[in-house]
């Protein structure tokens, strides 16, 4: 899908009417921080191995932990007002030919929130078949998609298959696109979703959540849940955007983790969705002018819900990251990675 980074207005994959449901919506965020900072991987600690940007609840900092560490924000950064879950993936950086590092700008991100996955089903195993009703996600739940410290790619392995990135709307490839439109990147991350219906976390923050199965058919975008992760989740399809500033040769981008391929891309959500039953029920059919479960998320108003930025409640120690000019070195000291 191309990206959307649509700050201001809502745009809905699907349209809602009176006689449809909507298997797509859409959750726009706009940035919150760029800091070397991972409630998940790096709880309570300062500096994480390398900077990160992050969009959602103010809440997200060293401190946010436990199952309502996120909804302990006081706001959100996303267009959907009940939405304080945090949502984050590694900075961009543009390497000069002097060998100083600029911070590219994090423009914040889509999701695409998606009604595509089913329960396991021992009496019907295959291709989910009618009316799917993924679950929302249990409060606390963590999770993360790819791997940071991955520099090929392996096709018949669903969490790399999930990491895709495109330049402006060329089209998503696997890996650093190997041509630039000098306006955008974005990094997609498909989150996994099933679940094995009871951790919330787990030691490498991924064995508790699985991609459906693809021996049935399924695919990192939706099918039926393994039988070891039974329980559908709602599809996530993040998409965080950095501008190029003209910048069109992808060998001279690398991100904060030293990656230069791409492949290293990542991404974190930590739930902290307020109203869980309006989400779990944000694709069931309704009257867009009428008490639709989504407007129930969408603004205190129901009508225009904006993405906002803003700061985190609890501002993270300065360091310089290349927010104010060139840097001579990726925070933390990470090598950039050479083939």
């Amino acid at each position: 899908m191309a990206p959307l980074f649509i700050i201001g207005t809502v745009v809905l994959a699907s349209v809602l009417s009176s006689t449809t449901a909507s298997s797509v919506w859409t959750l726009n965020c706009a940035p919150l921080t760029q800091a070397r900072l991972d409630p998940i991987l790096a709880p309570g600690v300062w500096p994480s191995g390398h900077v990160h940007a992050a969009v959602g609840s103010t809440a997200f900092g060293q401190q946010m932990n436990g199952t309502y560490g996120a909804l302990q924000g006081n706001a959100t950064t996303c267009d959907k007002f009940t939405d304080h879950s945090s949502y984050w993936a590694p900075q961009l950086y543009h390497m000069r030919s002097d060998g100083l590092f600029d911070l590219l700008p994090f423009t914040g991100m889509a999701a695409y929130y998606e009604n595509y996955t089913c329960d396991y089903n021992a009496s019907a195993p295959g291709w989910c078949v009618g009316t799917r009703n993924p679950r929302a996600f249990p409060p606390g739940l963590k999770m993360l998609a790819g791997n940071s410290l991955r520099r090929t790619q392996n096709m018949s392995d669903p969490w790399q298959q999930a990491i895709l990135l495109e330049s402006g709307n060329n089209g998503e490839v696997y890996g650093m696109p190997p041509k630039l439109d000098g306006n955008q990147l974005s990094g997609h991350v498909r989150f996994p979703s099933c679940w094995d219906g009871s951790n919330l976390d787990s030691p490498d923050h991924q064995s508790h959540v699985a991609y459906p199965d693809a021996s049935l058919g399924g695919n990192t975008q939706g099918g039926m849940c393994p039988s070891s992760h039974p329980v559908a989740l709602i599809n996530i399809g993040a998409e965080f955007g950095f501008a190029l500033n003209g910048v069109t040769d992808p060998a001279s981008l690398v991100f904060a983790n030293g990656d230069t391929t791409g492949y290293g891309f990542h991404g974190d959500f930590y739930m902290g969705w307020e109203n869980t039953t309006a989400l779990r029920d944000s694709f069931a059919e309704c009257f867009t002018n009428d008490n639709c479960p989504w407007r129930a998320f969408g603004s205190p108003t129901g009508r225009d819900p904006v993405a906002t930025a803003m700061s985190p409640m609890v501002q993270p120690p300065y360091e310089d990251i290349g927010l104010n000019g060139p840097i001579a070195k990726l925070p933390g000291n990470n090598p950039v990675y050479s083939a």
